[in-house]
């Protein structure tokens, strides 16, 4: 069962597994998605290899503080009909992506938070729970403040591992979401106003996944029905958070511990050379590269990644 803390001044949900005079493995999901979505069977292995394992909810989703709220503009727009909303939706995507693909984010934004807010979260956490250092995984967004944790609090870290992520999403040197991801998003977006939020995320995920292991929709609302029940808030606000927060790119030099960075090679959202560029910038780092995996931690992969995080993490001792 978890439990709720009251940390960097708002609540944070999580859970801990394992024996806790262990070392301590930290987990941060990605944008909008909770920490159910870091699976038992992950935890398990981890718990198996001796680990001490906590997951949290991100601010904004799950059972932690939600700051961002539906729109009031969205209950009128849920009632129109599929065909207008389809049509809106395309004129907002028209503003908002530029001619590479990528979304276009404004410094003069407003922004409620940004991701060393969250990095901040992450560590004020740690804290509460006396963990002195962890090893930190984190997924997409996660992996992006995991590097921050790395950077601004190296003294919390023993080593990290990012999965599928990048050191900086304005960096125009890297690409940008396909296609085939931008118009599920596009209809994501519509099945959210329409208050199908379960659709939403499958259009997201249909594409989100490689063509190593193809997507199985029946399995996949299945494995989806605890993460929603957990906390599903399409409205919050990381895609901001990430799109203000600065490229580490000219940064990545300071981080000195042992680092693995896990890719697949045919992610959708955040390309392979987001995570090539992450390995470069960071000396000494190692690769798991996963042939024909998309943004994902395929199952069938579990003793693979498994093993090269614990290789990872023995380096710390060394």
């Amino acid at each position: 069962m978890g439990s709720t803390v009251k940390a960097n001044n708002i609540d944070i949900w999580y859970e801990e597994f394992g024996d806790k005079t262990n070392q301590t493995v930290l987990l941060i999901m990605g944008a909008n998605a909770n920490c159910m979505q870091w699976g038992q069977e992950f935890i398990d292995a981890l718990i198996a290899k001796d680990f001490h394992v906590v997951r949290f909810d991100n601010r904004d989703v799950g059972k932690s503080t939600w700051f961002g709220k539906e729109p009031v503009i969205n209950k009128i727009l849920k009632f129109l009909p599929s065909f207008i909303l389809k049509t809106l939706v395309n004129s907002i995507f028209g503003l908002a992506v530029d001619d590479k693909g990528k979304f276009k984010f404004s410094e003069n934004t407003k922004v409620q938070y940004n991701l060393s807010d969250m990095a901040q979260d992450a560590v004020s956490l740690m804290n509460e729970l006396q963990i002195k250092k962890a090893h930190i995984i984190g997924a997409s967004m996660g992996g992006m403040i995991t590097q921050l944790i790395a950077l601004d609090h190296s003294d919390k870290v023993l080593s990290i591992t990012p999965i599928m992520t990048s050191p900086g999403i304005q960096n125009d040197s890297l690409s940008g979401p396909t296609n085939g991801l931008l118009e599920a998003m596009k209809k994501s977006f519509v099945f959210n106003l329409k208050g199908k939020l379960e659709d939403g995320v499958v259009e997201i995920y249909r594409q989100l996944t490689g063509s190593r292991f193809p997507f199985n929709e029946a399995d996949f609302r299945e494995k989806l029905i605890p993460v929603m029940a957990h906390g599903s808030n399409p409205f919050a606000q990381h895609g901001a958070a990430v799109g203000a927060s600065a490229d580490r790119t000219n940064r990545l030099g300071e981080i000195k511990v042992p680092t693995l960075i896990i890719h697949g090679t045919e992610d959708a959202i955040l390309p392979i050379d987001h995570g090539m560029a992450l390995a470069d910038g960071i000396e000494g780092s190692e690769r798991l590269i996963m042939d024909g995996v998309g943004h994902e931690i395929p199952e069938q992969l579990l003793p693979e990644i498994i093993e090269a995080i614990v290789k990872n993490i023995n380096r710390a001792a060394q």
